[in-house]
């Protein structure tokens, strides 16, 4: 199941309309680096079908987040309005540790399980007329593929990362929202963002899934520079 249809339960234009009230800082509009206790103070939990465990961990003085799913469907998202085209670059950490077992699904729907997905929520009155981008790792679809998300054609699905990694090592990302909506639909983008997800769901195939997710910065360009925005 996906997070999006839930998640435009939230007043739309509240959403379309929402305006960023922390500041920002050069090149950075915003940055998640999850260090301290309270750092999901201000995301919200959106549970589809069933419940998948956020954890926030702390080693020393870093921390993450860590999702697990068992059977379940639920996201974190963040509220926060912003121009793709003036704020273009999103940038996050992650790790996909257990993918959705799908050997035993067969239409497009039951496969709808990711380890580790990221999403890009551009709402505008309802959900036919809102537009979704939504990264995913996937475990054997190569990356730059754009699909269609079984939920509708206005929900554009990247594969942002594909296969198994060896190691401990966490896989950056970086990508250019503003780029990849005109590569996925065609046009450039001519509503805000209005919110952005994290999620990890094995509800479709009813199995397990785990991932980590950390450092998720919305940026004017790309930088390799990481600190916390007050």
């Amino acid at each position: 199941m996906s997070i999006l249809r839930a998640l435009l339960v939230i007043p739309l234009v509240f959403l379309a309309s929402f305006i960023l009230t922390g500041r920002s800082d050069g090149f950075f509009l915003k940055q998640f680096m999850f260090d301290d206790n309270k750092a999901l103070d201000k995301w919200s939990s959106m549970v589809l079908n069933g419940k998948v465990d956020y954890e926030l961990i702390k080693s020393g003085d870093n921390g993450f987040i860590k999702a697990e799913s068992e059977s379940a469907c639920s996201a974190l998202y963040y509220r926060i309005g912003f121009k793709a085209k003036e704020y273009p670059i999103l940038s996050w950490k992650w790790k996909a540790l257990k993918f959705p077992d799908k050997s035993h699904a067969n239409t497009e729907k039951e496969k709808n399980d990711y380890a580790a997905r990221v999403y890009v929520i551009f709402p505008f009155l309802n959900f036919s007329t809102s537009k979704f981008i939504e990264y995913v790792w996937a475990e054997d679809v190569p990356e730059g593929t754009i699909l269609n998300s079984p939920d509708g054609k206005n929900i554009k699905m990247i594969v942002a990362k594909s296969g198994r990694t060896t190691g401990d090592d966490w896989m950056p990302e970086s990508r250019n929202i503003y780029n990849d909506y005109k590569a996925a639909f065609g046009k450039a983008p001519n509503l805000d963002a209005g919110a952005i997800a994290i999620m990890c769901d094995s509800d479709n195939t009813k199995s397990a899934a785990e991932a980590f997710f950390d450092e998720i910065t919305i940026a004017s360009e790309i930088t390799g520079e990481k600190r916390r925005i007050q």
